[in-house]
């Protein structure tokens, strides 16, 4: 066959691969999307354990600084975010209203709801009901007559068991744990604070230097020379088809049966799980960028590429922020966040999460950072130029993490993302702040779950 000929039907596969893939893409995309409506959010769940964490640190002294940052009527608040939880009405849910509503004096809803609890409980939970509604055990509980009952996983509530059975405080929590959440309310507290402070002083400084022409010369970006269609095939089929429902789909049972044969606890075994499959997800797509033209994607690892990833990282804290309170109060409701999350904020495991955050501050920037801003960016901006670059990457970044509620905030952030491409010239530093911002939800949820 002649080369002429050949070149020819290669662009043509390529060509119908391409749409192909799309059309399919913007169905598997379409249907998630509008799937992620109906799954639960984590916002409120996380609002809920900061709740938790201001009640714990409300018991006993407190720097004032401390003082400060808990809320005044914290027992009420929490109280509305465990009504409005998904499991309010299960049996766990039910005890925990009854706990709080004890606190505040409401002593026959927290009757009903335990009540409610002793007849659909697990029998651990029907034991604690049936001692919080029975005086007498109250009263052989505080005289040591009889044994305590099991007791709810969370600290807060564990403690507010024991305030209803007039037990002591240490015997249900121990003093440590409550000088802990000080700590870590501190932790969740004052360092977004600090992060946002120091983003808005940065950005008032970058619109100074615009304002004064003093902003200097970009690099010239640069990115893998492919064409719009090699591109599209890549993030369409490769990335969306390929890595995101058939390889999963034939490598989930291999990747569980070696997980297996791994001396791992259960909850560790999900770790991996996790960090396997998107190894595998990330694969297609990858292989596809070395096998069109190579990874040319300016890297350019260096201090200074490090110290604009962090830069970028504080600027972009106070603009995610923003977005997402927006979010939130125009639109309450929303449900669809990344189920990752959740893992992390119950997780109890810790090696466990130590696979999880590899997957999440390491994996993921690196792999996401290569296709969006290495490869997606810079071809779109060769074509349609570097605004179209950044906000198409941005987009389409936002869209990959399949949550209409978080569609807009990670918009925001791959803006952010694309801007740091363009003043650094490295995607080395799209890496490392993808990395800490990815590090600082983990660490949040990790304050947030222990």
């Amino acid at each position: 066959m002649p080369v002429s000929h050949q070149h020819k039907s290669t662009a043509l596969a390529i060509t119908l691969l391409a749409w192909l893939s799309l059309v399919l893409a913007g169905l598997i995309w379409g249907f998630s999307l509008l799937d992620s409506l109906d799954r639960p959010g984590v916002g409120n769940a996380l609002e809920q354990r900061q709740l938790e964490l201001n009640l714990l640190a409300k018991q006993g002294t407190q720097l004032p600084i401390v003082q400060q940052l808990i809320e005044k009527n914290s027992e009420q608040l929490l109280l509305e975010a465990v009504q409005k939880s998904s499991d309010s009405s299960s049996p766990k849910g039910l005890l925990e209203q009854g706990l709080i509503e004890q606190r505040l004096g409401r002593k026959n809803a927290a009757r009903s709801h335990f009540q409610a609890a002793q007849n659909t409980g697990n029998p651990q939970q029907q034991s604690l009901a049936t001692a919080l509604l029975d005086q007498n055990a109250v009263v052989d509980l505080a005289n040591k007559k009889s044994p305590i009952p099991p007791l709810p996983e969370r600290p807060i509530y564990r403690l507010l068991s024991c305030e209803a059975l007039g037990l002591p405080s240490n015997l249900c929590v121990a003093p440590t744990v409550i000088n802990q959440a000080k700590t870590r309310l501190l932790l969740v507290s004052v360092l977004p604070l600090g992060g946002v402070i120091t983003g808005v002083l940065l950005l008032g400084r970058l619109l100074w230097q615009i304002w004064r022409n003093r902003l200097g010369q970009a690099p010239e970006l640069s990115g893998p020379q492919l064409t719009l269609l090699e591109t599209l095939f890549i993030v369409a089929g490769g990335f969306v088809v390929l890595g995101e429902v058939v390889v999963p789909l034939l490598a989930l049972p291999l990747v569980s049966k070696a997980i297996e044969l791994l001396p791992l606890e259960p909850a560790a075994r999900g770790g991996a799980l996790v960090m396997g499959l998107y190894s595998f997800t990330a694969a297609p797509a990858l292989l596809l960028i070395w096998g069109f033209k190579g990874f040319n994607l300016q890297w350019r690892p260096s201090w200074i590429a490090l110290s604009e990833g962090i830069k970028g990282l504080l600027m972009a804290l106070p603009l995610v922020a923003l977005v997402g309170w927006l979010v939130e109060k125009f639109w309450p409701q929303a449900g669809g966040s990344n189920p990752l999350l959740e893992q992390v904020l119950d997780g109890r495991n810790g090696t466990a999460l130590a696979l999880l955050a590899f997957t999440a501050v390491v994996l993921a920037p690196l792999f996401e950072e290569i296709l969006f801003r290495g490869v997606l960016m810079p071809v779109i901006g060769s074509y349609w130029g570097n605004f179209a670059g950044v906000a198409i990457s941005a987009l389409v970044f936002a869209l990959a993490h399949l949550s209409l509620s978080e569609a807009a905030p990670l918009t925001v952030l791959g803006l952010s993302l694309g801007w740091v491409r363009l003043r650094s010239g490295s995607l080395f530093s799209c890496v490392v702040m993808h990395g800490l911002w990815n590090s600082l939800t983990f660490f949040n949820l990790i304050m947030l779950g222990s």
